[in-house]
């Protein structure tokens, strides 16, 4: 989003630095002129996970405003405001976790307003804001990382340092952007856990197909795979083969080709989303060149 000149544009900006805006979002860059006063301050915002019909909500001095608009298509349209709770009204909040993790607005007199959050993170960080907001009248200093930790694992979760979450991360990012998976539990529960080497990271997860099995091109710090979840590895190749990927824009689908030395490739076509494409392909060649994903690159962000 383009920093703005007014105070609502700006702040807003400001609040969204900090969460996960995931591209599938596609959020409008008028989005403060549509649903803010030019002088309203945004003190802390929380985008929700990409959808047909995204939501943010946004808490000024004054309100808690719930936002959407429609990302079907090519650009944003259909600006609406859902709600708009006085702040006087907000009694607190609270984050459950889960396949379902929701961010749920307590609200006196009027039912309760609720938000699933990209991640488990931005959950958490926004329902601590708001809740220190509604009960002592001040936001507080962002949590830090080691209590966001803590509360991961009070809930259940496991540490974001542990080496299983590290396996899961990439993935379950990657299907943020799958509506049709996102309630999936066979899929979310991690597949990444079988095909993972103990200690070897994802770096990168394509999705394509989706319906009985979800067809994926992984990259991790060892290996390239091209598979299916749930279901076992179709094919698999050392880190060292791997010449470059390239993005074909076909005419009926686009495909996703990682190139190796020997002339071979894994290939991925059908159901991929061409923005995701495109920005594997950037990733995995940046990786290939420096040794590293630069920061402008790394998905889902």
């Amino acid at each position: 989003m383009p920093y703005g000149t007014s105070l609502a544009q700006k702040s807003l900006a400001r609040a969204l630095a900090t969460t996960t805006t995931h591209r599938r979002l596609m959020m409008p860059e008028d989005l403060a002129d549509h649903l803010l006063a030019p002088d309203d301050e945004v003190l802390i915002a929380l985008p929700s996970i990409p959808d047909n019909k995204p939501r943010i909500v946004m808490v000024t001095r004054e309100e808690v405003i719930l936002g959407q608009w429609s990302a079907a298509g090519y650009s944003p349209k259909d600006i609406t405001q859902k709600r708009a709770i006085p702040g006087r009204d907000v009694r607190g909040a609270s984050y459950s976790p889960g396949l379902y993790h929701d961010v749920e607005i307590k609200v006196r007199s009027a039912r309760d307003l609720s938000i699933q959050p990209c991640t488990v993170e931005d959950g958490i960080r926004f329902a601590h804001a708001l809740q220190a907001l509604a009960t002592t009248g001040r936001v507080p200093p962002p949590l830090p990382p080691a209590d966001v930790v803590a509360a991961r694992h009070a809930q259940g979760n496991y540490s974001p340092d542990s080496l299983e979450n590290r396996m899961r991360a990439v993935w379950d990012r990657a299907l943020l952007a799958t509506t049709a998976l996102w309630n999936c539990e066979e899929v979310h529960s991690g597949p990444a856990l079988g095909w993972l080497y103990p200690g070897e990271q994802a770096l990168l997860v394509l999705l394509g197909q989706t319906g009985v099995s979800t067809e994926y091109l992984a990259v991790t710090d060892r290996r390239v795979l091209r598979g299916s979840a749930p279901g076992a590895r179709v094919k698999e190749r050392p880190a060292a083969d791997v010449r470059d990927a390239v993005f074909d824009e076909g005419r009926f689908k686009d495909a996703v080709r990682i190139e190796m030395h020997d002339g071979s490739s894994l290939k991925l076509d059908g159901g991929i989303h061409p923005l995701e494409g495109r920005e594997f392909v950037d990733a995995l060649n940046a990786l290939i060149a420096t040794g590293s994903l630069p920061t402008e690159l790394l998905p889902f962000r």
